[in-house]
């Protein structure tokens, strides 16, 4: 053997030892990583919801869902409510089962920051473990997981408890799944982003664009990228045999969200009975935003598409960052006007595009959160963008991750602006509904030290920060109980001594007992006796003295107060 052909085999196991070392050292990386980002995320949400006490209104429910499956006075699985999306609460309910020896999981909604800090520390590696599949090293892998997941805007999702970490997550695995079938026609790719697509329907609804978006895509890349059938025999490259094909795709990608989706509407129907509960009850987004029919703002943009498109262009702008970067890279590649390309286009505004329509119907209060989506789908694809540059890659690689860093900072500024991102304003500086949460706390406070075996009924809509700030949950009839409906039409008959009402206002009533019962929170009945008020009478607490003399009619509603 030459000396030239034993230099090539040292090199060639050298190398192979060296891919060895790195495939070793892969998982504790990952695993660090984890951790990393796990820890940061609940120092955070710790730091707000115990420290300072203050929790996102729309987090701690999601808490109280699960909560009311384990601890209520009738638990059941059906309790964990059909207007929300249920997988956030489902993984909310694993660290409530801590509640009998480490109450604050539940009474500080630390439940819920431990699942978003779960989600966000298995996003970080997640990407760089993609990362490290294309081969571009642990220096990009890391460097990318950390641009995206310690950007202050990402960060603090990742800490407050909501379902978008949850949601980043499963749509940022199915655009890699997605892409890696794109790019190599292996089908289980496919396969992966069909189970995570459902997923993502589990956890928010905004799965049901990005999941036609998808579609799409899935059709453009069967159609008109593959190119393996030029191998099959001539009559089988006709349009017929690629329109099975494309069906046989299109049956594989879908396959599990639509039965996700019917299973959901089947349970509506066969639990609530109604199979669009969760679309147009009283508990429903639709009802939610009928206030906005009261802000001119969202009524100028309600059927005026030009309106409606000027806001969404300009929430949508704060995001696209690195889509900017992707297509300025492509140009000076001459690979802008790409399939592949057009598809991450169309990933990228198929959730603002369902906020498009909502505006027009005024169903939508436009956070700026809503908008936040084609953002974490741009970096997903990005492992496979920096596969892609052919010319100058490490300053490729630099321009993609120095857009996250922009993104950084744009999103930091958008935040800082009550007047851009109002919602996320004010839960960083605590100025939203922190007087609310004070008051919540008082009432709680007040059952445990005055009427600690009180039967107390109350909507659970409205008043699930005190179920969950209160001792002794069993003592409460709430919504979820499914004796509560016929509770409501006499509560002397069914053990209640005490009704707490939130006092309605011109945009909500704030409780079904409050529909059932127009005028008692403003003038009692001869049933009750008002026993005291709470926080400038933002809620009454009546005491129950005698039957109402009502019955449940045929459609579930009791006579006035």
């Amino acid at each position: 053997m030459s000396a030239s052909t034993t230099a090539a085999v040292g090199e060639e196991r050298m190398t192979g030892i060296r891919s060895l070392s790195a495939a070793s050292k892969r998982p504790l990386l990952l695993t660090l990583l984890f951790l990393f980002v796990f820890a940061a995320e609940f120092a955070l949400g710790f730091y707000y919801a115990y420290t300072l006490n203050y929790t996102h209104s729309d987090a701690m429910s999601r808490v109280a869902n699960a909560f009311y499956v384990l601890y209520s006075r009738d638990p059941h699985l059906a309790a964990i409510g059909f207007v929300w999306n249920p997988l956030p609460s489902l993984v909310d309910m694993l660290f409530l089962l801590a509640y009998p020896v480490l109450p604050s999981v539940a009474t500080f909604g630390l439940a819920g920051v431990a699942m978003s800090s779960l989600f966000a520390a298995a996003t970080a590696s997640l990407l760089a473990a993609e990362a490290l599949r294309y081969g571009h090293g642990v220096f990009v892998g890391v460097s990318l997981a950390l641009a995206y997941c310690l950007n202050p805007f990402i960060f603090l999702f990742g800490s407050n408890g909501l379902s978008d970490a949850a949601f980043n997550f499963f749509i940022m695995w199915t655009v890699m799944a997605f892409v890696r079938w794109f790019r190599d026609e292996k089908p289980f790719g496919l396969v992966t982003a069909s189970f995570t697509l459902a997923l993502a329907f589990w956890t928010r609804y905004e799965a049901v664009p990005f999941g036609a978006a998808l579609c799409v895509g899935t059709l453009t890349a069967t159609l008109l990228v593959h190119r393996r059938m030029a191998e099959k025999p001539l009559e089988q490259r006709r349009w017929k045999y690629q329109s099975f094909r494309g069906e046989g795709t299109l049956v594989l990608l879908l396959s599990p969200v639509v039965y996700s989706g019917l299973l959901w509407i089947l349970w509506n129907y066969l639990i609530m009975g109604n199979p669009l509960y969760f679309l147009n009850s009283e508990y429903s987004n639709v009802a939610q935003a009928g206030i906005l029919a009261m802000d001119s703002e969202f009524t100028s943009m309600v059927g005026s598409p030009k309106l409606a498109l000027l806001k969404v262009l300009e929430k949508t702008a704060y995001y696209a960052v690195p889509l900017g970067a992707i297509a300025l890279l492509r140009m000076l590649g001459g690979r802008l006007l790409r399939w592949d390309f057009i598809v991450l286009v169309l990933l990228f505004v198929s959730i603002p595009a369902l906020q498009l329509l909502m505006l027009l119907k005024g169903t939508s209060f436009a956070w700026f959160r809503y908008f936040m989506y084609g953002f974490p789908i741009t970096v997903a694809w990005l492992p496979y963008e920096m596969g892609q540059i052919r010319k100058w890659k490490k300053a490729g690689r630099l321009l993609l991750l120095a857009s996250l860093v922009g993104s950084a900072v744009l999103l930091t500024y958008a935040m800082s602006k009550p007047e851009i991102a109002p919602d996320e304003h004010a839960y960083i500086t605590t100025s939203g509904h922190l007087e609310e949460q004070r008051i919540e706390q008082s009432i709680a406070d007040y059952f445990n030290e005055n009427l600690p075996d009180a039967v107390i009924m109350m909507d659970s809509y409205s008043a699930y920060r005190i179920i969950l700030k209160s001792g002794r949950p069993e003592r409460y009839v709430i919504t979820s109980d499914r004796i509560f409906r016929k509770a409501m039409s006499d509560p002397h008959a069914y053990g209640i001594d005490y009704i707490l009402l939130p006092r309605p206002t011109k945009e909500s009533d704030g409780s079904a007992i409050n529909v059932t019962y127009p005028n008692l929170y403003a003038n009692g009945a001869e049933w009750c006796e008002l026993y005291r008020e709470f926080g400038d009478n933002r809620w009454r607490l009546y005491k129950v003295t005698g039957p109402t003399g009502y019955g449940l009619h045929k459609k579930g509603g009791v006579g006035d107060g």
